[in-house]
């Protein structure tokens, strides 16, 4: 698990140079290197923010008012990833949630903000965001699947930019060595295998409820994939019959259930 944030972290820097493999948000700022202090600033929480704008994260209210509680005793902690926008604004990358967080608690008037460079297109802007997020403590399946569907879009984005505008990578001879499978480039980002990251992204073709059980942790993720292949009459059938049995649902518990809805399906 170690092996695998230090890879997702090195990756980010590796995307993007004004990212530094050792800060993370939740780094204080007595922590933070001499050479990244320099980018610090304490901001007032009054200061106009803009927020993500790409909703990866749902329910994040009880969360908003877990950490205001905790803040009550030990103040703010971390710091936050912001860049600033025209008109005084910030936009923050990482950290929305302990800002809204301070607002509730009274006396917190400044906020420590470790200023990054805006980046230059909408396509690194979105790819920064992912991954500032990737670390996120509490990502549960459903959230890694709207990152790396988010991811692969952002990439395909990118890539057809450059192509159109003669910005691909190439070699000393001229040859193009940037390539165009996007999949791949998502796994790499993302510090997982090609296959994980397809099998993440079907999690969305699934009907809401399914997703709510993929999201809950409480039920194999991988096994309720192999829902997809059914109707949603069916996927319906399928949160029914877990649901009546909970006691009973393993993954090859769920992986025979899909089997058989398929075969009633089929005849």
């Amino acid at each position: 698990k170690n092996l695998r944030r230090n890879s997702t972290m090195a990756m980010v820097a590796q995307r993007s140079e004004k990212y530094s493999s050792d800060i993370t948000q939740d780094m204080n700022t007595d922590e933070l290197p001499e050479s990244q202090k320099v980018k610090l600033r304490f901001l007032r929480i009054k200061t106009w923010w803009m927020i993500l704008t790409i909703s990866l994260y749902t329910a994040v209210n009880t969360k908003i008012d877990n950490l205001a509680e905790v803040m009550k005793e030990y103040g703010f902690q971390g710091v936050i990833l912001a860049y600033p926008i025209e008109g005084g604004k910030y936009r923050i990358e990482s950290g929305h949630r302990r800002r809204l967080a301070s607002k509730k608690r009274h006396g917190i008037e400044t906020i420590p903000v470790l200023e990054t460079v805006p980046p230059k297109t909408e396509y690194e802007r979105k790819r920064r965001l992912f991954g500032a997020n990737l670390l996120e403590r509490d990502k549960n399946p459903i959230i890694t699947a709207r990152v790396a569907d988010n991811l692969y879009y952002t990439f395909r984005d990118e890539y057809e930019y450059k192509k159109e505008n003669d910005l691909l990578d190439k070699d000393e001879d001229g040859n193009l060595i940037e390539s165009g499978d996007i999949i791949k480039k998502v796994s790499a980002f993302m510090g997982l295998d090609v296959r994980t990251i397809t099998k993440y992204r079907t999690l969305l073709k699934l009907i809401p409820k399914l997703q709510e059980m993929a999201a809950s942790k409480e039920y194999s993720w991988t096994a309720l994939t192999d829902a997809v292949t059914l109707s949603d009459q069916k996927q319906e059938e399928l949160v029914c019959d877990i649901q009546n049995e909970p006691e009973s649902v393993t993954k090859a518990w769920i992986i025979k259930k899909c089997r058989e809805l398929k075969q009633e399906e089929i005849k």
